[in-house]
């Protein structure tokens, strides 16, 4: 009798262990509740392994998701329209931008020079890969600047294409205190210079002598290790170019 009383609670609680993992595995409302009263002992231990697997599987999948949705994420920081095209400009993927891009201006009448542009960089796969860069022109707005690469093991081939708004390129403070240990206002000189503005320009806009303006200048020469305004700007460009979206 004891013994049988044990087999009872044993199997009660194998039980209860099998519905935690159906309902981990398979979600709140996702599936039929599981009704233990209705299974035996050896029902329940044939059911287990199923279970574990699926428990396995769902893990995956929602780690699979996290990663689609963090690359997702990581590409429209960059403020970047991205697409894959296969060699007849047909869409394989694309962000939301990359989705809204080819529906304006790709879906119906490609440009010319981009459909050559995509299938010379797919043919070049195979060997000595090439990259390809022009513009496309839109109607009352800056051409926007695209880049066509091979993408390396895709079946079909197919391209992959950034584009980028020149006109919306901003270089981020917030980015170029973090990297060089900048000032707010050695910092806001530094954007201002990438952007093009001359010392007079800046002393001007923020209401500061020029030679406050050179002092800054001088200050943030030091922490970036460079000479001139060129080496000066050309650094912000390069360490800056993908974090606009933080200069808020």
């Amino acid at each position: 009798m004891g013994a049988s009383m044990g087999t009872v609670a044993a199997t009660a609680d194998v039980g209860k262990l099998i519905v935690a993992l159906y309902g981990a595995a398979c979600g709140e409302n996702d599936w039929p509740q599981l009704d233990s009263a209705g299974l035996n002992g050896a029902q329940w231990q044939e059911l287990l392994p199923h279970l574990q697997r699926a428990r396995c599987l769902q893990q995956r999948l929602r780690e699979s998701q996290l990663a689609s949705h963090c690359a997702l994420a990581a590409l429209d920081a960059m403020g970047a329209a991205v697409l894959v095209l296969d060699a007849s400009l047909g869409l394989r993927f694309a962000t939301p931008a990359g989705h809204a891009l080819h529906a304006a201006h790709l879906a119906y009448a490609a440009p010319p020079a981009l459909v050559r542009a995509v299938r010379l960089v797919i043919a070049s796969a195979g060997g000595a890969a090439q990259c390809q860069s022009l513009r496309l022109t839109r109607t009352q707005q800056a051409p926007l600047a695209l880049t066509v690469t091979p993408l390396a093991a895709c079946q079909p081939p197919c391209a992959l294409l950034i584009a980028r708004d020149p006109t919306q390129t901003s270089t981020s403070i917030p980015a170029l205190r973090q990297l060089f240990d900048l000032t707010q206002a050695e910092a806001q000189v530094g954007k201002a210079l990438a952007q093009g503005a001359t010392i007079e320009e800046i002393a001007a806009r923020g209401g500061i002598s020029v030679n406050t303006v050179k002092t800054h200048l001088h200050h943030t020469y030091l922490k970036t290790d460079t000479r001139r305004q060129g080496e000066l700007i050309a650094l912000i460009h390069g360490a800056t170019a993908h974090l606009a979206v933080l200069d808020a």
